[in-house]
This record gives structure tokens, sequence and C-alpha cells, in this order.
């Protein structure tokens, strides 16, 4: 850190793969220079990797930040009790009033043991903050995101937060000054667990990805025979594509390719139609930068209605046939009179509504 700057009292904890840093990195340094600027603290970006280098160089030319890396052989693929030992020595030694992590898979594997590794308190699914007379009190969803509660840490001690993805939008603000790079060696003892290697996951088609209209199916519709009504409805537009939230693939009706959400995939397509997804916040960070999205559900309090421009209220079972069969009435697949309505201009850029 510089010496005419007191030490960072908001860490960030970088994400990446030894050879590139996660964009979620950057999100969580954009929400942490938040804090910052709401209670006057600095910020510091901290990395665990094989060769930190150019990876720590790589984060002080994105953030302008100051850079604690710690190198060991023992981190060519994340290891959470590297991590641990690592992050843990240095809440003792540093004591910083929050330690931020994005939460992924990663994140959320080491964070909470983190915190009782270090005796500090751990708040996990971080999306915002309120200040208070008494400190932050830190937002959560709970209850599949029907609920939001506001948490504390425990005071005079430093605060685990793991932050979600897209819980920042807003562009990073590059403070233009010359940053600290300061790069350790990490002895780590061993531990009862060790990586053995990281497996690629399947390369994803381009189908999703590039889709105008993604026709997502969830838990609604309650029977695998319905996913041919996804399918249905998804070809009836001439760039549409088929996915599902998470439970759809842990039950193996859709490959896990089709997930869209914190461990699946991003879409932004044009329209999104969501068929019995309540909207719990792992999935809609996926998909919320969809042009319009439409949601049918027997829920009206599912957390996707408030996100929603046009909420269905009904069975997704009856309300499918319904909608393909007007569709293909109206011209389907092959004339503007039917689906290709529904991305005209002005077919759903008229603001959040919602019908029954």
């Amino acid at each position: 850190m510089r010496k005419d700057r007191k030490e960072a009292d908001i860490v960030v904890v970088a994400e990446h793969n030894d050879r590139a840093i996660a964009a979620v990195t950057y999100e969580v340094v954009a929400f942490a220079s938040k804090i910052a600027r709401t209670t006057g603290g600095t910020i510091a970006v901290v990395l665990v990797a094989s060769r930190a280098r150019p990876l720590a160089e790589e984060i002080a030319r994105a953030t302008g930040c100051d850079v604690l890396a710690f190198e060991s052989h023992e981190a060519v693929s994340y290891d959470a009790h590297v991590y641990r030992s690592v992050l843990a020595r240095l809440c003792r030694s540093v004591a910083p009033t929050f330690v931020l992590v994005p939460h992924t898979a990663t994140g959320l594997d080491f964070a909470p043991s983190l915190a009782v590794d270090s005796g500090t308190s751990c708040i996990t699914g971080v999306t915002g903050f309120t200040s208070h007379p008494e400190g932050l009190a830190f937002t959560r969803e709970i209850c599949n995101g029907k609920l939001r509660e506001e948490v504390r840490g425990l005071p005079g001690r430093p605060c685990i937060l793991t932050v979600m993805p897209g819980a920042e939008n807003g562009a990073l603000q590059v403070e233009r000054h010359a940053v600290n790079i300061r790069i350790e060696a990490a002895e780590v003892a061993p531990g009862r667990t060790r990586t053995l290697g990281y497996v690629e996951p399947p390369v994803a088609t381009s189908e999703l990805g590039d889709a105008e209209v993604v026709v997502a199916g969830g838990r609604g519709l309650r029977s695998p025979e319905w996913v041919a009504a996804l399918r249905e409805l998804a070809g009836l537009f001439r760039r549409g594509a088929v996915a599902c939230s998470r439970p759809l693939c842990d039950m193996g009706w859709l490959p896990f390719e089709c997930q869209v959400g914190m461990t699946g995939r991003s879409v932004s397509p044009k329209l999104y139609i969501a068929c019995g997804i309540s909207g719990a916040a792992h999935h809609t960070m996926g998909m919320k930068k969809s042009e319009i999205v439409v949601a049918i559900t027997l829920d009206r309090n599912a957390p996707l209605c408030s996100l929603a421009h046009y909420c269905v209220i009904a069975d997704v079972r009856l309300f499918l046939p319904a909608l393909i069969e007007h569709l293909r009435a109206s011209g389907g697949k092959d004339g503007a009179s039917g689906s290709e309505n529904l991305l005209a201009p002005g077919g759903g850029d008229q603001g959040p509504k919602q019908c029954s």
C-alpha cells in the first residue's frame, strides 16, 4: 500500500483463473467504491495467484487501486485451503473493516469458513447497503427472493461480504494516480483437502447468446413434458432459443448449457418469456438486462413480477398452449403479424405493466 495513505480498510478479493481477472471482480470493486464514498474509506484489491505480477498489473490499470498479491505455487487452480490461510492472516494483521468477495461458486466456497478462521462475521448474497448512525446495514434477499432483510456485522470486527454479481451495474470510476503493487510469497501449510485440477465446462452453443427471444422454463412447468411447449414457442420466432432456471437442469429436463443465472449463462435478448419461474436473485442476475421481460406465473407475489414489464397471472400449462395457438393463427414464424409483432417498436416499451 502507498505510504502516503492510510492502510486500506476495504479489501476486495479478486477472482481469476490464473490467466485473466474475472469481470465480476470489477463489479465488486465498483460496489466497494460506493462504500468508500459513504464511509471515507480506502480500497485495496487482494490477489492470490501462482503468477501474480501480470494479474496485479491488470487490476491496477483497471481499478486505480493498490494491489496486495500473495504468490503461491499451490494457487495454480483455486484452492479453498490456500485462500482461507492467506486471507485469515491478512484479516488478523490488517483488520480491514470490510472484506468483499464475489458471490460466486468460488467466493461462497471459502468466505464463510474464512469468517470462522479469522473470528469475523460474514454476510452472504449482499445486493446493496444503507447508511445508519450505527454504521452500514447490508441488504440481502431471503425466502427465495420474496423478502429483503438488512444485516449488520459484529461491531469492532472485520465483516466479510459476498456481493451478488449485478449488485453494482454502474461504470467503475477509476482514480488516475500512481498505485502500489506489493507481491509477497505465501507459505501455506498442507491442508486436509487439495485441488486436483480444474475441468473446463462444455463450450456453450451460441444459439442462446445470439437469440433475440428467450423462452425460459422453471418449476412451474411441473412436468418435463412441457419442455416441448417451450421449444414450440421459441420456434415461432426467427431467432428464438430455450433456456431454464437451475432446478430444471438439476432434474435433467434440460442440459446445463440452457441454464440462465449466477451459475449459468447471462443473456440480454429483446424479449425474455419466463414460464413458471419465481425469479430468485441467482436467476434474475442472468437475465435482468433483457429489454422486455414477460413473466407467466400463478404467484402474483413472485419476485420476478417486480422485474417483469408484463406479468401474466395464470397457470403456465394453460396459458402456453393458448399463446402458441394465437401466434400460429396470427402468422407465426413466417409473418410479422404474429410473433414478430411482439418485437416491434411499441410492442413492449410502454413501461412495466401487470395483467391477470
